[in-house]
């Protein structure tokens, strides 16, 4: 870049002192995740009809807690009743709605035949199981349909998008992840204000219709880490559910402060959720009818995750972003999400700036109104990870005047402890990335 242009205009900024908070969660978890998997599928009520039978297991793409374990100990279980078991990805139009992209995804994200030991069938086909009362016809992966049973795999949370009974999760796993391209497409064909109405109506439909005989339901608490394991029948999924994600809403994390100038995110990505940030969190949504509550001016990102494989769901979220994040991305993975789902403002190009130091500081520049010297900045490393985040001296310094490890009211927030009170400045390489990364318990700074 020609420095003349807007070096000057950006040399003024000033970064100011930076501190390492740590907030703490309800810490409630499984310890051997493994034994819980193998426990559910054992107990599972009729698991015996899968013998000498074959097994679709589907995975999707999100970067759930220990995810090949997971797949791994579920097709070593499942081998002990000796069916012949085969990998599908249960992942809609991901992965540009190629398949080979597809099998690559799972494959990022240490799924694949030499991993798993069975064979990944990927494929964009599907069949026609049944139709709706109103008659949209309900897609089914045609590898799944051509197996006698099919087990999914679906982490239940809070969607990005919409609201209803049944959001991210087990319902969707099979009316979005395994109907593929085509089956998104109709469920999305009302627009997301009508989502959650359509994914009931076509979930029905599913399990009914399709070969399903459970799925694995997982959940995650605040720190990433898996805190519960069920298996639920078809015929219970849609009676069971619903409390189930009311369940996971008490572990969504927050950010626990208010009136941010800017939010500094490290690294957005279709493992991390399906908007690439999760938009409870971000407070913007993709969706123009979701209820939003801004608190954030300005919000940068500064990279791209390597498991989300060039697809860029989420970028146009931010305001600015880097050279390093753009170039990361692929237009033929990351617009069919768009297309597919009938929303735009997700995959939009924000400011791209050189580096992070310039993307940075162009955050700051541009908020309006922004008070010299009490910038209040957050810098987080994605919205999965909000046990630890570094904040500015002015929100640093509200955390020290209150009660010690205090959070703030109204949000899902836990304690707050600051790691560091002395305090730091962001370090930067010679080509302007940002290498100052996060401390550990005893207050040393490491690089990310």
């Amino acid at each position: 870049m020609n420095e003349n242009v807007y070096e000057q205009i950006l040399r003024p900024v000033v970064f100011p002192k930076m501190y390492t908070v740590r907030q703490k969660f309800n810490e409630d978890h499984i310890l051997n995740v493994s034994e819980a998997v193998s426990r559910e599928v054992l107990n599972f009520p009729g698991i015996e009809k899968i013998t000498n039978k074959k097994v679709a297991l589907a995975v999707g793409s999100r970067g759930i807690a220990q995810l090949p374990v997971i797949v791994k100990t579920v097709i070593e279980t499942l081998k002990r009743f000796t069916c012949h078991i085969y990998i599908v990805p249960a992942m809609g139009s991901h992965g540009g709605a190629v398949s080979e992209n597809q099998t690559m995804i799972l494959k990022h994200l240490g799924v694949s035949e030499d991993t798993m030991g069975v064979p990944v069938k990927s494929s964009m086909d599907t069949d026609i199981i049944g139709f709706t009362e109103d008659q949209i016809p309900v897609y089914f992966d045609h590898m799944a349909n051509q197996g006698d049973y099919t087990i999914t795999i679906a982490r239940i949370k809070p969607h990005c998008s919409f609201r209803g009974k049944y959001e991210s999760g087990m319902v969707k796993m099979n009316v979005i992840g395994l109907g593929k391209q085509r089956g998104a497409d109709y469920c999305h064909s009302r627009g997301m204000k009508n989502m959650g109405e359509n994914l009931e109506k076509i979930g029905r439909v599913h399990m009914e219709k399709s070969n399903l005989l459970f799925c694995l339901g997982l959940m995650e608490n605040a720190y990433d880490q898996i805190c519960m394991v069920r298996a639920v029948a078809r015929e219970k999924i849609m009676e069971e559910e619903p409390g189930l994600l009311e369940k996971a809403k008490t572990y969504l994390p927050g950010i626990p402060f208010g009136d941010i100038d800017l939010l500094a995110v490290d690294e957005i990505g279709k493992n991390i959720t399906g908007t690439g940030m999760d938009c409870n969190v971000i407070q913007r949504f993709t969706s123009e009818h979701m209820k939003a509550v801004p608190f954030i001016k300005r919000l940068t990102v500064l990279d791209l995750t390597e498991e989300s494989d060039g697809n860029a769901s989420g970028a146009g979220l931010a305001d600015i972003s880097t050279r390093r994040l753009f170039e990361k991305m692929s237009w033929e993975k990351t617009y069919p999400n768009s297309l597919t789902a009938r929303t735009t403002a997700g995959c939009k190009i924000p400011m791209i700036m050189e580096n992070d130091f310039d993307a940075l500081r162009a955050g700051i520049k541009t908020v309006p109104d922004i008070k010299e010297g009490r910038e209040r900045i957050v810098r987080i490393k994605n919205t999965l990870r909000l046990d630890e985040f570094q904040v500015s001296q002015a929100i640093a310094e509200e955390i020290m005047a209150g009660e010690e490890g205090a959070g703030k009211e109204g949000g899902k927030s836990g304690q707050l402890k600051i790691i560091n009170k002395e305090g730091f400045f962001w370090e930067f390489d010679q080509t302007g990335a940002l290498i100052t990364g996060w401390e550990d318990e005893n207050g040393k700074n490491s690089v990310v």
